[in-house]
């Protein structure tokens, strides 16, 4: 053992049992204080907090021995001797004394007894035995070599819906319907001022003003803001205009009675200014498409705005890779081991924030399921692509599916936990489904060295099996479609999911 691991406290206190008691004391004790501090059950999330590590710890041989020489050296607490316990070399020394002598083993045993104590000190089997994190060998993967991080990705990402609603581009019914409108106030303010034309008079200031008011309202219009003065605007401007109108046909019909001269000029102003109000009501017409989406894009920017996080937020990652799996992994889970999974495969993932649009999000919930239970490890978001991975501590072997869609290590299926994944992914595309697209990634840690190979000549529907090379160059390929955008109300809809740890 080159490095002595810390421990927060005495675990044995925690447990409420003696350094010398056995694995089925143990047993019994963990699950009494399992339910007297688990909050659903009205305990405490801290003390939870603490029972589970002195569960994981003291339930592990391994891991046992390594508490057992923290004790020993930092709180000179000593041990006794285990017939199936594992010794450390550190365990035989207390706080600032000469190391004592080794407990003498049974006649015709000592020198199998020793060779077995060390190979237990260094050995890591698929069952109770968990390795520590500085034993598990890193992955390597060079994501330098890889496609998507090869790319020219800009500084910032496309966030939708934004602050503020953003107006679409002009269209040709906009152009058709708005300019006969305006073509027609400019013409006829023109005429108006110009002191040989036929339709000059002194009243042109009122033309222009009507022009001006509906210059307002088809603006306000065109960006989609103040819709209930924009209506208010638009009407007192036809009605303007419509009165305007009337005014010079009943004038127009005076002069006729009265055989004046002008009475045809009158009338002609009369028609254009009733051809005002028609064009007026086109230009309403052609613009309420534009309208219509304004009004929407602004009530899905307030609700992101209410809930989501801010379109200008630097905030990129939510939680901690393994934060959540000491204390709310599902029961019957190794939460050690997942921790160790989740933390690696965790760390790797942060190389796709190379994307401007990536938001990675640890230890998730299950859409429905128990609020303080986390199903997930990792979702990594992109636009509107959601990936799912699950982080596994497993011994290495060849990993494949088989006929019957069952993950299988060396040819032999793994237990029915261990298949749950892809049914876990079903849940997140039946949540997510109708929005994103979602895709799921099991991802094997090797817990030791050996050799390690994953087979993708069958995969589920939705999940591939990976290792975490080939996570990162199919994840990062898949979501750099995406990998410019940002949805804010999809990454609100997950981060609901989050597990607090």
């Amino acid at each position: 053992m080159n490095r002595l691991l810390s421990f927060p406290e005495n675990l044995y206190e925690v447990l409420g049992v003696a350094p010398a008691a056995t694995e089925e004391e143990i047993r019994r004790a963990s699950r009494v204080r399992q339910r007297e501090t688990h909050p659903d059950l009205g305990g405490n999330a801290a003390d939870f907090t603490r029972v589970r590590l002195a569960v994981e710890v003291l339930s592990n041989p391994q891991h046992r021995a390594e508490h057992d020489a923290w004790l020993a050296t930092e709180r000179g607490v000593v041990t006794p001797p285990r017939a199936d316990g594992v010794r450390l070399r550190k365990q035989q020394r207390t706080a600032r004394s000469r190391p004592a002598e080794p407990p003498k083993a049974p006649a015709g045993q000592s020198g199998t007894a020793t060779a077995a104590s060390r190979a237990a000190s260094g050995r890591t089997t698929a069952g109770a035995n968990e390795p520590t994190l500085d034993r598990i060998p890193k992955p390597v993967a060079d994501v330098r070599k890889m496609g998507w991080y090869r790319r020219g990705w800009p500084e910032h990402p496309d966030v939708w819906p934004g602050d503020r609603p953003t107006p679409p581009a002009p269209t040709g019914r906009e152009a058709l319907t708005v300019l006969p409108f305006v073509v027609l106030g400019i013409v006829l303010i023109v005429s108006q001022i110009v002191p040989i034309s036929p339709f000059a008079t002194v009243w042109w200031p009122v033309t222009l003003g009507l022009w001006l008011l509906g210059l307002a309202w088809i603006g306000m219009r065109a960006f989609g803001k103040y819709r209930a003065l924009t209506k208010v605007v638009y009407w007192a401007n036809l009605a303007g205009i419509a009165l305007g109108a009337a005014v010079l046909f009943v004038i127009a019909m005076m002069r006729i009675f009265e055989s004046s001269e002008g009475a045809l000029m009158l009338t002609v102003r009369a028609a254009v200014a009733l051809a005002g109000t028609g064009f007026a009501a086109l230009a309403w017409w052609g613009l309420s498409p534009r309208t219509h989406r304004m009004e929407f894009d602004g009530m899905l920017t307030e609700l992101a705005n209410a809930s989501a996080p801010a379109a200008d937020s630097d905030q990129r990652v939510w939680g901690e890779p393994g934060g959540t799996a000491m204390s709310r992994s599902a029961p019957g889970a190794n939460a050690v081991r997942r921790m160790y999974g989740e933390q690696i495969v965790g760390e790797r993932l942060a190389a796709l924030q190379r994307m401007p649009g990536v938001r990675v999000v640890h230890g998730l919930r299950l859409p429905g399921g128990d609020p303080n239970v986390a199903t997930v490890s990792h979702a990594v978001l992109a636009g509107r692509r959601l990936a799912v991975v699950d982080a596994v501590l497993w011994r290495p072997g060849t990993y494949n599916i088989d006929a019957r869609g069952q993950i299988c290590c060396d040819g032999a299926p793994l237990p029915a936990s261990a298949q749950e994944f892809p049914h876990r992914v079903e849940r997140m595309h039946d949540y997510f489904g109708d929005v994103a697209e979602v895709r799921g990634w099991l991802t094997v840690v090797p817990e030791r060295t050996g050799e390690f190979t994953v087979d993708y000549a069958r995969t589920w529907r939705r999940v591939r099996p990976a290792s975490v090379e080939s996570l990162l160059r199919e994840v990062g390929d898949w979501l750099a479609e995406d990998g410019t955008e940002v949805d804010r109300l999809l990454l609100r809809d997950l981060l609901e999911l989050q597990v607090e740890a």
